[in-house]
């Protein structure tokens, strides 16, 4: 009977994700559907009375958040550290290429991939 349930819980995990998820296309082609965060996406800065403020004195560095797609774990099988991804949404929304820079599974079936923008000069030099 348990393996009924997470068969059952396996389809509907697939289902959900890849009916709301944010499309994704993986450096070997593939495409896979996940709930992609940037903390960039919407932010503000500046806005005090004069109008913006230096960048420096408008973000403390230690509470910005690293983007992050967060996928089933089948899903992004092979995938690891200083692989390419892209993220399949307007720019406005965050969406561009993306380096993978560490994998956080979460025990349930999903994963965590923390990103970076990817940068072509400092890529050749990490």
């Amino acid at each position: 009977m348990g393996g009924d349930f997470r068969a059952l819980a396996d389809r509907m995990d697939a289902l959900l994700v890849g009916r709301l998820g944010d499309p994704v296309t993986l450096a070997d082609g593939r495409t896979i559907y996940g709930a992609f965060a940037s903390p960039f996406v919407g932010a503000e800065i500046g806005g005090g009375k004069g109008g913006a403020l230096r960048l420096g004195g408008a973000i403390n560095a230690d509470e910005v958040l690293e983007p992050t797609l967060t996928a089933r774990v089948v899903d992004v099988r092979g995938v690891k550290k200083g692989d390419f991804l892209t993220i399949e949404l307007s720019t406005l929304l965050g969406g561009g290429r993306y380096k993978v820079v560490r994998p956080k599974p979460d025990g349930s079936g999903m994963i965590e991939l923390v990103l970076s923008v990817s940068n072509e000069r400092t890529d050749d030099i990490t």
